[in-house]
C-alpha cells in the first residue's frame, strides 16, 4: 500500500465578491444553498461516499454540516459529530505542540537534533548537525519524503520495533545517518520524516510520548477528543475510509493490514470530528488576531510566517480569494482533508471526505471554494 501524505499548497483561483459602485443596479439576490446541499452536490458529482465541512471565526462556528454514508453501500448516514482522518493536517498539530514546549523553555526554534541527542555525535552525518527544529518543521532539513512504502528509505524503517516512542527515536537516528535527498537548509523538500524527527526530539526533552503530550497539552485544553487511528478502528459507528476504483470507491476495512506505523503518526495520524478540528483552527485564528491563549500570539504568528515565501511551520502560505491564507491538505490514501485560515478575514474553513483519491480532493476543494465565496474579503 502506497503511503500518501500531501502538503496543502493548493493553487486555487477563487472569484472575489465585489460590491456594486456608483449606484449600479445590483442583481437579484439568490438564496445561498445550504452547506448540506453544497456537500451533497460535490459528493454526488465526484462519487465520494461522505463529506463534512466547517467554517469558523475565532470565537464562533459559522457553519457545520455533513452529508453521505459512513460506508459505501450501507445505509448508515454520516453525522457532523463523526470523525474524519486528517492525514498531513496533523503536521500543524505537531508543530503547535513543539511551540508549547518552546514556550516552556524545553526547546527552541534553533534547537538541533544533536543538542537533544548528544550520544549520536559520532553517528549522524555532518550535513544534519546544523539542522534546527524550525528547519524540520519547514521541510528544509533535506530529508527524503518518506511518502512511499516501496522506497528504499521506507523499507529500512519496516524493521523498527519497540514502543511508539522507541520507534520514533530509532527512526530519527537512522534517518540522520543517511545522505540527505537535497542539501539541508538550501531549499524546501516536503518530508514526512522530518516530523517524526521532531516528535522524537519532543519526546526526549519532555519524557512523555507524543500521543500523551498531544492529548494532555493540546487537545484537552481545547476540549478536543481525537484518535490516533482510522476513525472506525475503535468505534464501528464511525466513517470508513475508501479507495478509488475504476467505477467508484471500495471501503477500506479499518482493521486490515494497512495501518499507519507508529513512527509516522506525528506526520499524519490524527482523526477527529469537524467541530473539534474547528477548535484547533480557532486557537490559530485568535493568535493571528493578536490574542494570547494556549500559546502567545507571537508564537502563533511565528508558526504562520513563511520561511521561503510559501512554507511556514506546519502550514503552506498562499493567496486564496484575494487574501493571504495558511493552508494544508492531507491524505493517507483513504480519507482526505483540506483547511485554510484567512487571518485578515477572521475565517477558517475545513472540508473532509471519507475517500482519499483525486476525486475526493476535487470535491473538497470545490466545497472550500464555495465557502470562501460565502464570506467577503472585507469581513471583520
Amino acid at each position: 500500500m502506497r503511503f500518501l501524505v500531501f502538503l496543502g499548497s493548493i493553487l486555487i483561483a477563487l472569484p472575489i465578491s465585489r460590491a456594486t459602485r456608483d449606484g449600479a443596479t445590483a442583481e437579484p439576490v439568490v438564496p445561498a444553498p445550504s452547506l448540506t446541499a453544497i456537500l451533497e452536490a460535490s459528493a454526488r458529482a465526484h462519487r465520494v461516499p461522505a463529506m463534512a465541512a466547517v467554517a469558523t471565526r475565532a470565537d464562533t462556528i459559522l457553519e457545520l454540516a455533513a452529508w453521505g454514508a459512513r460506508r459505501d453501500g450501507w445505509p448508515d448516514p454520516v453525522a457532523p459529530s463523526d470523525r474524519f482522518h486528517l492525514g498531513s493536517n496533523t503536521k500543524a498539530m505537531t508543530a503547535t505542540l513543539a511551540a508549547i514546549l518552546i514556550e516552556e523553555g524545553k526547546l527552541n526554534w534553533t534547537t538541533t537534533s544533536l543538542e537533544v541527542f548528544p550520544e549520536w555525535r559520532d553517528e549522524i552525518l555532518a550535513d544534519y548537525r546544523e539542522v534546527t527544529l524550525a528547519d524540520l518543521l519547514a521541510h528544509r532539513a533535506g530529508l527524503p519524503a518518506y511518502d512511499d512504502d516501496g522506497s528504499p528509505e521506507w523499507q529500512e524503517m519496516k524493521s523498527l520495533s519497540g514502543s511508539a516512542a522507541e520507534q520514533r527515536r530509532d527512526f530519527a537516528r537512522r534517518a540522520l545517518r543517511h545522505a540527505p535527498a537535497v542539501p539541508p537548509r538550501t531549499r524546501r523538500l516536503y518530508s514526512n520524516g522530518g516530523y517524526t524527527v521532531v516528535a522524537a526530539m519532543i519526546e526526549r526533552v519532555s519524557g512523555e510520548t507524543w500521543e500523551a503530550l498531544m492529548r494532555e497539552r493540546l487537545f484537552a485544553p481545547l476540549g478536543i477528543r481525537a484518535a490516533f487511528a482510522w476513525p472506525a478502528f475503535d468505534d464501528p459507528r464511525q466513517p470508513w475510509g475508501h479507495y478509488e476504483t475504476a467505477t467508484g470507491v471500495r471501503p477500506h476495512d479499518p482493521h486490515d493490514a494497512y495501518q499507519l506505523p507508529a513512527f509516522m503518526l506525528p506526520a499524519g495520524g490524527v482523526a477527529m470530528n469537524p467541530r473539534d478540528y474547528a477548535r484547533f483552527l480557532q486557537l490559530h485564528l485568535a493568535g493571528l488576531k493578536g490574542r494570547d491563549g494556549l500559546l502567545k500570539s507571537e508564537t502563533i504568528r511565528h508558526l504562520h510566517t513563511a520561511v521561503d515565501g510559501k512554507t511556514a511551520l506546519g502550514w503552506g502560505i498562499q493567496d486564496i480569494a484575494g487574501a493571504p491564507a495558511s493552508v494544508h491538505n492531507g491524505s493517507a490514501g483513504t480519507f482526505y482533508a483540506v483547511a485554510a485560515i484567512w487571518p485578515s478575514r477572521d475565517l477558517a474553513v475545513a472540508v473532509f471526505a471519507n475517500a482519499g483519491d483525486e476525486r475526493a480532493a476535487s470535491a473538497c476543494v470545490e466545497v472550500l471554494k464555495a465557502l470562501a465565496r460565502r464570506y467577503p474579503v472585507d469581513s471583520p
